[in-house]
């Protein structure tokens, strides 16, 4: 498999050997607006072939992805693990349920804020925790 070139191609079929899928969002060719694009790169007669797809508008999709369905062997080559099929599936799969989003607190700046200027006021009466001469007092 050539490391360097990869092919484009019009179709695929469904048993082919997937290597990788990504679905992004890219500017239209004619500027109307973001689209989603789905690159699906096959290893096709041991050379890399792409086809792009156009899925519609991007407001209608979740994150950007990339899904790596190959394992290169370090020689230029490698493997598929999944077949074309396997990884567009996967890839609706993650069109259908994001990803969990980690829930943070707002931070209250307000407090950040009043809590700096009382350290500021601790250092200049040196009883601060902080500061170049701060020295850790030991509880005996």
């Amino acid at each position: 498999m050539s490391a360097l070139v990869e092919l484009e191609t019009t179709d695929i079929w469904s048993h082919e050997p997937c290597w990788r899928i990504a679905e992004m969002n890219q500017q239209a060719p004619d500027s109307s607006g973001f689209r989603r694009y789905q690159v699906i790169t096959v290893i096709r007669n041991d050379q890399k072939v792409t086809l792009n797809r156009d899925l519609g508008d991007a407001r209608l999709f979740g994150e950007q992805f990339q899904l790596i369905c190959g394992v290169p062997d370090g020689k230029g080559g490698g493997e598929a693990l999944y077949t074309v099929d396997e990884a567009i599936r996967m890839a609706q799969d993650m069109n259908l349920t994001p990803p969990p989003k980690t829930e943070r607190d707002p931070t209250d700046w307000a407090k950040t804020i009043m809590d700096n200027l009382e350290e500021k006021d601790k250092w200049k009466r040196g009883a601060s925790t902080f500061g170049p001469n701060f020295k850790k007092q030991r509880n005996t």
